[in-house]
């Protein structure tokens, strides 16, 4: 029986360990943190859960293969699904627009607000429909298919190939002056980080409309910890607190992991389900380069996404209130730079994440990897870094009451987690929570997880697939023990 030993226990590694127990191998997952999950975490605060990642789940229709995958590690299955009917609500200058999964609905409210924007909105509808099909391959990789499966995805991706060509290169900001209503503007643009191409927003819209990206009940850290249970009924072995130091190699090959308790674990394989830029600068040595991602982690065009999350602990009950809304603010200073919107998303859906009586909101700010040294530096002195955390989140506080003055005194609990957060946990490159962003500047190139050069070693994770998220580590996870099947002679399941 060989010996797979997986570096990072988030939900790519926990996929990776599935799926090697499944294949006959012995595994041993090794996780930094005191839990599994990565990224796809949450913690608690006062009575309160703050789910740090999932803000829907792409994966959640039956029939898909990313729903079997999802099923059989555990992450879906026999756990509710939260289905939703909008995808959020915008407001601008006391109009709402709401974006509905009904997207005929959607194009009917739009067009009756707006007659004029009929032929642009027609055409937005248009373009959500074209990939609404789209299914992520999550059974086995492409090149592993038949034929005749080769060309039948081929012939799906077709759509998404013209998408690509027509709007890939479009900003959400340049999309928007297609409208003349300014609240369709606004709800076009800021639904967006600034650069991020429009297709983020069509291909979201399709998956959601789709009724393929809904919410597992009880968040994201409630999955992860399924699928550690999934993989511990397989036999496998998950430890905790320990971080990978170095990758031992011999000849070429990697044989080992060095850990950060002084011990060493031998390996048949070794799977680094973590951190990239990590892998190839500390447990690497800077010994392997790899052009693709050297290039990227290099180029001012590659930008890694980053946020500050802020939850409030609210003694109301805001069932009423919208899922997730975004309106503009009386400004305010992140990291140096102005930010005049406030947006939110309430949890009313999870009675457990608070106290009874009480609502979860949580606020997303976006930030990237040029915003990290700000945080850097703050963090040297963690007196400043604290204030700095507080003001943020009474600066948002105040204009979540300013929107909503009923909810003046009802805002208990303030938490703030900041990119250095995000690092600190994870070791993520600059706080990063996804892979590269799709911009009008950069390209989407896929991965193989090999390093030229080094033998029986594979990286996998979000960063293989820009821009990432969990299916794309779920995948990528259970493809490189596919390929590891495929180098011992092991027949998989096509």
């Amino acid at each position: 029986m060989k010996n797979i030993i997986i570096i990072g226990g988030g939900i790519a590694g926990l996929s990776a360990g599935i799926h090697a127990q499944q294949y006959g191998f012995r595994s041993v997952i090794y996780e930094q943190h005191s839990i599994v999950g990565g990224q796809c975490t949450g913690w608690d605060r006062k009575g309160y859960h703050i789910d740090g990642c999932i803000q829907w789940l792409t994966g959640t229709r039956e029939g898909t293969e990313l729903y079997d995958l999802w099923k059989n590690v555990g992450a879906l299955g026999n756990v509710d699904i939260v289905r939703l009917d909008n995808f959020g609500t915008y407001e601008y200058e006391g109009t709402t627009i709401t974006l509905w999964r009904d997207l005929d609905r959607l194009q009917k409210e739009l067009c009756q607000l707006s007659p004029e924007d009929k032929e642009p909105i027609e055409e937005l509808i248009k373009e959500i429909r074209l990939v609404q099909d789209l299914e992520m391959p999550a059974r086995i990789p492409i090149t592993m298919r038949p034929i005749g499966e080769i060309f039948k995805f081929l012939k799906k991706m077709k759509n998404a190939g013209l998408l690509m060509n027509k709007a890939g290169m479009i900003s959400s900001e340049e999309y928007a002056k297609k409208f003349k209503h300014p609240a369709i503007r606004y709800m076009i643009s800021a639904g967006l980080p600034e650069g991020f191409s429009i297709v983020g927003f069509i291909f979201s819209m399709a998956t959601f409309s789709s009724g393929n990206g809904d919410i597992p009940k009880g968040g994201s850290k409630a999955m992860a910890l399924r699928m550690k249970d999934r993989y511990e009924e397989l036999g496998g072995k998950v430890i905790n607190s320990v971080a990978a130091e170095e990758i031992i190699i011999k000849e070429g090959q990697a044989v080992a992991v060095r850990c950060s308790d002084g011990s060493t674990a031998k390996a048949d394989y070794v799977v680094a389900a973590c951190d990239a830029k990590m892998v190839l600068d500390k447990l690497l040595k800077g010994q392997y380069k790899d052009k693709k991602f050297d290039m990227r982690f290099a180029s001012e065009d590659y930008i890694t996404p980053s946020s500050i999350q802020i939850a409030f602990g609210v003694k109301a009950d805001l069932s009423s209130y919208p899922l997730l809304a975004a309106f503009p603010s009386r400004p305010y200073i992140i990291a140096g730079k102005e930010q005049n919107m406030v947006s939110y998303k309430n949890y009313y859906y999870e009675p457990d994440f608070a106290p009874e009586g009480c609502t979860l909101l949580i606020t997303t700010i976006n930030q990237t990897n040029f915003d990290y040294p700000y945080w850097s530096k703050l963090y040297e002195n963690k007196e400043e870094y604290n204030k700095e955390k507080q003001r943020i989140g009474n600066e948002v506080k105040e204009r979540l009451e300013e929107h909503y003055p009923e909810l003046k005194g009802k805002i208990t609990v303030v938490d703030v987690a900041t990119p250095i957060t995000y690092h600190r946990y994870t070791g993520a490159y600059k706080g990063a929570w996804m892979s590269f962003m799709m911009t009008t500047k950069t390209k989407s190139i896929a991965h193989s997880g090999r390093i030229k050069g080094l033998k029986n070693f594979y990286l996998t994770g979000q960063w293989l697939e820009p821009p990432g998220g969990l299916p794309v580590a779920a995948t990528t996870g259970k493809f490189k023990i596919l390929k590891i099947c495929k180098q011992e002679k092991i027949k998989v399941n096509l």
